[in-house]
């Protein structure tokens, strides 16, 4: 389908999954946040509950967008575009917990440590990696994990 600049805003294949992502990530983060928020309170160290949580969110995620946000789209089997998926998440977790750390270190001054943190610059730290990494995600697998696959030419 070719898009014109005539047509409407809402109207961009782009747009609609970018919302529906968004709309998925919230979910996601929700689940993230809620997981990560009661692990924590149950004294697990705040780097084991945050892979844990992002985990258990990546499957939410996967599961939906698979089926809504950019169904029928990918290359390869289920199994591969899930791999390809979790494979960018990891990437996205590992600049998730360095975001969370850095920004915890700018405001304190030291790591997030297995003593009790400060609550506020944890939950600060978590809010700026989840928009970051959102971002990231988005573009990565509707440029890999989701995309069209490319026609031969015959």
């Amino acid at each position: 389908m070719i898009q014109t600049a005539s047509q409407p805003l809402w109207q961009h294949t782009g747009l609609r999954q970018f919302i529906k992502f968004c709309l998925i990530g919230a979910t996601s983060a929700i689940i993230d946040v809620g997981l990560f928020t009661v692990l924590t309170h149950l004294h697990l160290h705040p780097i084991l509950a945050r892979t844990l949580s992002v985990f258990v969110a990546v499957i939410n995620g996967y599961t939906w967008n698979s089926l809504w946000t950019f169904r029928g789209m990918g290359k390869g089997k289920e199994h591969e575009k899930f791999m390809k998926f979790l494979a960018i998440n990891v990437v996205g977790m590992g600049l998730n917990l360095g975001i969370m750390q850095g920004v915890f270190f700018l405001f304190t001054g030291h790591f997030l440590r297995t003593d009790e943190p400060d609550k506020l610059h944890m939950y600060s730290g978590l809010a700026v990696a989840i928009v970051l990494v959102s971002l990231w995600n988005f573009i990565a697998n509707k440029k890999w994990t989701f995309a069209h696959p490319v026609q031969e030419a015959q």
